[in-house]
């Protein structure tokens, strides 16, 4: 799942970067606008957002409160982290409903994205997506928990030099 993840976004930001730089050429040097430039890239913003979701359950960098954890014993801090694991569990599971929802309701209608012309249901399939790999994810978090360890998540090696 993390190559999934990890590829769908840097494809999509690499699809949003390589638009614009063609939309400022066309723009500035061709004198020539490309009309549909800036809905790809809006589009593309959008759906990382919401695909970044799960990432954010695996890196364990969404908001959440840590500081009580210091003040309760550490069988009650495993309980605390299996509750908070369930409510984001819920809300995937919200967010899937009723992301899946609006994708039916809006393909029914037919409605089309201004420039592209594509179904603009195909464009919300991404949040329902995106709210199935946020389940899957926190489901991997449970059971870690469940079965005795706790969950650590991976340390992000970002290298500045």
């Amino acid at each position: 799942m993390d190559v999934i993840e990890n590829t769908l976004v840097t494809g999509l930001i690499l699809t949003a970067t390589l638009i614009a730089i063609a939309q400022v050429i066309a723009r500035y040097v061709f004198n020539n606008s490309l009309y549909w430039s800036e809905e790809v890239i809006l589009y593309s913003f959008i759906a990382m957002s919401f695909l970044t979701m799960g990432m954010g359950v695996r890196y364990a960098s969404h908001i959440s409160v840590e500081a009580i954890y210091a003040f309760v014993p550490p069988n009650t801090v495993r309980a605390l982290q299996i509750g908070s694991a369930c409510l984001g569990l819920i809300f995937a599971g919200v967010v899937l409903w009723y992301g899946s929802k609006l994708v039916i309701n809006t393909a029914r209608m037919g409605q089309l994205s201004p420039a592209l012309r594509i179904p603009v249901g195909y464009i919300y399939a991404v949040i329902p997506i995106a709210a199935a790999m946020m389940a899957m994810r926190y489901l991997l978090v449970l059971q870690t928990l469940i079965f005795g360890r706790g969950y650590t998540p991976p340390e992000v090696d970002i290298k500045t030099s």
